[in-house]
C-alpha cells in the first residue's frame, strides 16, 4: 500500500522541478557592458617578435558600439551590428546575447560577407573593453 502512495509522489516531486536558467546572470554581466563603447586603439602585432602595441584610433574616425542591456550590440542609427556574435565571454563567463526586443534590419548587412565567429571573448575593467573577435586584431574600447 506505502508503494502505491510513492509512485504519485514521485510523479509530482519530478514535476514540481523547475530547470535552472542562466537568465539572471546574463542579465548582470550584458549589465556592466550596457552603453556607448568608443574605438580607441587597435592592436598591432610586432614583425620581429616583439611585443605587440597598441595604435590609437584617430577619434574622428572611431567606432561606436552600443550594448543594450541583454547583450544585443547596435551601431550609432540604433540598427544590429553585422556579423555580431550569439554569444559573448565577459571575463571567462559565457553569456548567450537573447534578445528581448525585435530587432529591425539593417540593409548593410546583406553587402558583407561575415565569417563564422560565433562568439566574441571580451575583457572589461572600469572604463575599458578589450574585445577579441575571431581572427582578427584586438580592439580597446573606451566609454
Amino acid at each position: 500500500m506505502k508503494r502505491l502512495l510513492y509512485i504519485p509522489f514521485c510523479i509530482v516531486l519530478m514535476l514540481s522541478c523547475k530547470k535552472d536558467t542562466m537568465d539572471a546572470l546574463n542579465t548582470a554581466s550584458f549589465v556592466t557592458i550596457q552603453g556607448k563603447w568608443y574605438l580607441a586603439a587597435i592592436e598591432k602585432n610586432a614583425i620581429d617578435g616583439k611585443k605587440s602595441v597598441w595604435e590609437p584610433i584617430d577619434p574622428t574616425k572611431a567606432d561606436t558600439l552600443i550594448f543594450r542591456s541583454d547583450g544585443v550590440i547596435l551601431e550609432t542609427d540604433g540598427k544590429p551590428a553585422c556579423c555580431a556574435p550569439g554569444t559573448l565571454i565577459i571575463n571567462g563567463t559565457v553569456t548567450a546575447v537573447k534578445p528581448e526586443i525585435a530587432l529591425p534590419a539593417n540593409p548593410l548587412c546583406a553587402l558583407v560577407n561575415c565569417g563564422n565567429c560565433p562568439s566574441w571573448e571580451i575583457q572589461m575593467s572600469d572604463r575599458e573593453l578589450i574585445i577579441m573577435p575571431c581572427n582578427n586584431p584586438r580592439l580597446k574600447y573606451v566609454r
